[in-house]
């Protein structure tokens, strides 16, 4: 089956307990080829709007985060649908954070919430929660819902559902292909029809949610958008920006609350007005007046577009001018730098008024330049008006490179997410898209030899030990066998589940074998010819790497323990809570659901969660030492001599680490963190790319800082960086391999 993408998870076959489950229009819905809460056969062209009375409204809600260990949100979200259910609606928004975690259990418990009437009327976009943690969520997800990007019209309006999100990650990104999609979508719209956009990120203003929303907001310049509603933040917020109004809304699984939207008239043309209604102490249903926004006349703070901005970057500071239309109502002109390395968080900024000249049209100021390394850089102009609407643009500048480090960027079409290996001067790169490429790097560029397609790739290709072949996991529940010098298929393996994470090639016994895991399991396959030696079932997912010794198979799994397995048969022979917490969903995030696993030189076994890393006892499980912090996602390097190099992401650290005690010899901070993309060493120097762009060299001996280069701005780093020759080859989530110099 292919595998999901970050935009539309792949379809499950209905089996006969989801169908019923799903109740009589959903069975329909599921005959004709459609799912619950798709978009209708209309999507993508928009209808006038009717004539006669208008519909009663549409119903909003978001962030139900259904936990089966948590049964009093279960309740509440059961209410909210009952008083939605009562007011019969022809449409429910679903802004997404439907479940915990993404478990077949939750989402059969979220369904069971949904009178039967309502379920096929629900339009649902996925959250963060929905299926980040596991493709097989997000093949559920498909299944139960649909695409999770689409568009839809009601009541005369155009709804578009966004999907930024990115499998394994919290934050998104829409990239150049998501933004061409909704320029698509957006060209259709007859003039005069609003649009209305759902989405489980909020942009602008304080929110840092997407790491390209720039995108977005300049489309918005172009088209009739209107509103746009979210959730995420589990708090009522409202922002009236770039010509939409935005409501956050408070989430459902805290507050068994909903929003009632309806067209109607207000005082100066058309809104949609909104009301809130909660559940109060008493059980009955409250509700209160939240805001009414215009889908008709002037757009919001359209008068407040800057006509022009001019940026100097010459100097230590950036001189910023900004002209402005002579009708516009201004309060307030100011600048910031972008704050590039907020990553998935809300942040006020540190922002500086410019000043106005004479007629209050033109208006200048400078930011200080001083912090900034070489490379490319953001800048956000903020036009404000007196009722605090606003219009926001964002700009890019360069400070120059002057060591000329980057020498290329070629575009592989789809997130490099983890999927580069190296060997022997060949570059294995794989991509979210399903693309794996075989290419000679020069300095001038990439020397293709090969490509094909397979499934999405989000784990590392590892390599057999003569070079030969190369092993390529992916989200079509294969693992892929190929010839590393050809690009052909030795064998393909069915694992019969999505292989997430990165495989090991090790040898057991003189027999080279590669331990993978698929969904739940873990599985080892013979290197030569694809035959499985062992299957284990029932561990929880894993989207990391295993590590391995000869004589044991250790891996970290979804249910908060890391397994000891006897590498001949795959028998458990010991395991390590390496959390205290109880829930399912809590000792998956606080477990070591994506380390990559290490062997130390001195045979103990190094394993990491998001609040320590551990040292244990090979054949006991038995901890030698521990370190607090965040070392669960980027990769670990074994340095010449023994130490380890480890990368602490809630510290924005790199440490070199003595692997007998722990103590580390010494301590770097990044200046941003580095999630799941470690680094690459050449000539005594550790490359770490942050995952917001910014490339930073450390002295291996001394942990000095020797270079630092910011190189991406809209698209997040994943991926751990290779070398190969003097070329150090870094992915990003826009789809770009980018070569660097190393010397």
């Amino acid at each position: 089956m292919p595998s999901p993408t970050a935009n539309e998870p792949a379809r499950l076959p209905m089996d006969r307990r989801r169908l019923l489950g799903l109740g009589v229009g959903a069975v329909t819905a599921a005959a004709t080829g459609a799912t619950v809460g798709a978009a209708p056969a209309t999507a993508g062209r928009t209808a006038p709007r009717p004539d006669g009375p208008w519909s009663p409204g549409f119903a909003l809600l978001g962030d139900t985060q259904i936990d089966v260990d948590l049964p009093e949100r279960t309740e509440g979200v059961r209410w909210t649908y009952e008083q939605i259910a009562a007011r019969n609606p022809e449409v429910v928004c679903h802004v997404g954070d439907i479940v915990e975690h993404g478990s077949v259990a939750e989402y059969d418990t979220y369904l069971d919430t949904i009178p039967a009437a309502l379920r096929p009327r629900i339009r649902h976009v996925p959250g963060n929660h929905d299926w980040r943690w596991d493709s097989t969520a997000g093949e559920r997800y498909g299944s139960l819902f649909g695409p999770s990007r689409y568009s839809f019209d009601h009541d005369g309006l155009h709804f578009v559902a966004l999907d930024p999100s990115h499998l394994l990650q919290e934050p998104g990104g829409f990239g150049e292909s998501g933004i061409r999609w909704l320029t698509r979508d957006l060209d259709r719209v007859p003039r005069g029809v609003p649009i209305v956009m759902l989405c489980h990120f909020p942009f602008g203003g304080d929110n840092y949610y997407v790491s390209d929303q720039e995108r977005l907001l300049r489309l918005l310049d172009r088209y009739d958008v209107r509103a746009m509603f979210a959730g995420h933040v589990h708090a009522e917020q409202v922002q009236r920006f770039n010509g939409v109004t935005q409501l956050a809304v408070d989430d459902t699984r805290g507050s068994a609350i909903y929003y009632w939207v309806q067209r109607t008239d207000g005082p100066d043309g058309e809104v949609l007005k909104v009301t809130a209604v909660q559940r109060a102490a008493d059980g009955s249903a409250e509700s209160r007046a939240v805001l009414d926004i215009p889908i008709a006349g002037p757009r919001t703070a359209a008068a407040q577009r800057p006509q022009a901005i001019s940026l100097d970057p010459a100097g230590a500071a950036l001189a910023v001018s900004v002209r402005l239309a002579p009708h516009a109502r201004t309060a307030n002109v100011k600048a910031q730098l972008y704050p590039q390395h907020t990553y998935g968080l809300k942040d006020d900024g540190q922002w500086r008024n410019l000043a106005p000249d004479g007629a209050g049209r033109r208006y200048t100021g400078g930011l200080d330049l001083t912090s900034l390394p070489p490379g490319e850089h953001r800048m956000t102009v903020r036009v404000t008006d007196a009722d605090g609407a606003w219009h926001e643009q964002t700009r890019t500048f360069a400070l120059p490179d002057t060591a000329r480090r980057l020498r290329w960027s070629e575009q592989l079409g789809a997130p490099v997410q983890a999927g580069l290996a190296a060997r022997d001067g060949l570059l294995i790169a794989a991509t979210t898209g399903g693309n794996v490429v075989g290419a000679r790097p020069t300095r001038r560029g990439l020397s293709r030899r090969w490509q094909t397609r397979i499934g999405a790739v989000h784990g590392r290709p590892a390599f057999a030990p003569d070079g030969g072949t190369v092993y390529v996991p992916s989200d079509d529940h294969r693992l892929h066998a190929l010839d590393a010098a050809t690009g052909r298929r030795r064998f393909t393996y069915d694992a019969g589940a999505p292989v997430l994470g990165s495989p090991l090639v090790t040898t057991v016994d003189g027999r080279t074998v590669v331990v993978i895991s698929a969904g739940e399991t873990r599985q080892a396959v013979d290197a030569r010819t694809g035959d499985p030696v062992w299957r284990v079932a029932g561990k929880g997912m894993f989207a990391g790497r295993a590590a391995s010794d000869g004589t044991r198979v250790y891996a970290g799994a979804g249910d908060g323990n890391v397994y000891a397995h006897d590498a001949r048969t795959g028998a458990v022979l010991w395991s390590f809570s390496t959390t205290t917490r109880t829930t399912a969903y809590s000792r998956l995030i606080y477990g070591p659901w994506a380390d990559n696993l290490e062997v130390l030189p001195n045979g103990l076994v190094l394993v990491s969660t998001v609040a320590s890393a551990f040292a244990l006892d090979p054949a006991t499980g038995e901890p030698r030492w521990s370190v607090a912090g965040s070392y669960v996602y980027a990769p670990k390097l074994v340095l010449d001599g023994g130490d380890v190099l480890m990368f602490d992401d809630g510290g924005r650290t790199a440490s070199r680490v003595d692997p007998a005690t722990g103590q580390a010899r010494w301590t770097a901070g990044l200046g941003a963190r580095p999630v799941s993309t470690g680094a690459a060493i050449h000539d005594g120097v550790a490359w770490t790319p942050t995952t917001t762009g910014l490339l930073v060299g450390l002295d291996v001996v001394t942990g000095a800082v020797r270079s630092r280069l910011q190189l991406t701005t809209s698209a997040y780093c994943y991926s751990p960086p290779v070398v190969i020759g003097d070329l150090l080859l870094v992915g990003d989530q826009d789809g770009f391999l980018h070569g660097l110099a190393a010397d």
